[in-house]
């Protein structure tokens, strides 16, 4: 029998298998979706999604490249409040086609959900939630040296 870390890979995977396929179904990347999500609840500069995604500029430079080139997403400069010589900032907000694909990958995504959980009860999900709620506490007390 597998040890409980070792079944955790193991449903990472299969999960990453299947929302990679979902996210490539709506020609998306599960970066650019998740992006996209970020955008639609208002995190419109560089620095706003660096921050929340955790991402460096120049990786979130090219996620949002490849999504302005998709039409996704479109950009639109933003002066300097102090008037001072510095870059100008840009505002990222989803275009109509992205708002479409981010529409559609959320229902698919709860599509999803829904039928990996029609069998259980919502007592089986609830006990599933509060043991990967103490899972969760309890990695974060782990310290690795």
């Amino acid at each position: 029998m597998k040890e409980p870390l070792d079944n955790l890979l193991d449903l990472q995977r299969e999960y990453q298998r299947f929302v990679q396929k979902m996210a490539k179904n709506n020609q998306l990347t599960i970066a650019e979706w998740q992006l996209l999500q970020r955008i639609a609840d208002g995190k419109n500069s560089q620095e706003l999604l660096a921050e929340d995604l955790r991402l460096d500029t120049s990786t979130l430079s090219r996620q949002l490249s490849k999504l302005t080139t998709k039409a996704f997403v479109k950009i639109s400069k933003v002066a300097n409040q102090n008037n001072i010589k510095t870059r100008k900032s840009y505002q990222y907000h989803l275009s109509e086609i992205g708002q479409r694909v981010l529409s559609q990958m959320n229902t698919d995504f709860k599509e999803f959900g829904q039928k990996v959980f029609a069998q259980w009860t919502g007592e089986e999900k609830n006990f599933l939630k509060i043991l990967i709620n103490r899972l969760t506490q309890s990695m974060r007390q782990v310290t690795l040296n």
